[in-house]
């Protein structure tokens, strides 16, 4: 929701330079239409990772009780498995597990809270894709770091081990907020009454 209004207000921002030239905003030369057709997108953007979580968090983990992920979450398992020698060599298994272990935790207790209280559905939304993401990605990096240590050592390999590294060491530890903040529920979100707005 916030995000959304941010970029209301930069729309509107540009459009209002745009009409500052007058006439002479809508025409390429000067730019400023460039800018216009540039920020609109974001609205699209924001209207689609919203329907795209809601249908996540709604319809494929709520509606199944977390059947779907639990399918994800077992072919990540297996693969753990199947190479925990070289995830450990990397130092990759750890974190993965724990990543897995969260998500699930998560899921399961926002699958229990929507039993009484449906909004926390949507609260959870948009940050529960978020934390599937990042923990998709961990999996695709670890996966890509086993290869990549498993054939011949190249430069190109060794890049994609280290890029993995970072991932894991920078990137996926955002998982702690995002989870934090999808333990809390939807009672502050839900707080405020419509002639509050």
């Amino acid at each position: 929701m916030a995000k959304a209004f941010i970029s209301d207000q930069a729309f509107e921002a540009a459009v209002a330079c745009q009409q500052v030239f007058g006439g002479h905003g809508y025409i390429r030369e000067w730019g400023q239409e460039q800018f216009v057709r540039d920020i609109r997108i974001t609205q699209i953007y924001e209207g689609t990772n919203g329907i795209q979580a809601m249908d996540l968090m709604g319809r494929k983990t709520v509606a199944t009780q977390g059947a779907l992920l639990a399918e994800y979450v077992a072919e990540i398992r297996e693969f753990m498995a199947a190479e925990q020698k070289g995830l450990t060599a990397l130092s990759l298994q750890q974190p993965l597990a724990a990543a897995v272990a969260t998500l699930e935790e998560i899921t399961a207790a926002v699958i229990a809270r929507s039993k009484n209280n449906p909004c926390d559905v949507g609260a959870a939304a948009v940050e529960y894709l978020q934390l599937l993401g990042h923990v998709s990605y961990a999996y695709l990096w670890a996966r890509m770091a086993c290869v990549a240590s498993a054939g011949e050592n190249s430069s190109f390999a060794d890049g994609k081990i280290k890029t993995a590294q970072f991932y894991f060491a920078h990137l996926l530890p955002r998982i702690e907020g995002l989870a934090a903040s999808l333990q809390r529920g939807s009672e502050t979100l839900m707080a405020l009454g419509a002639e509050q707005f």
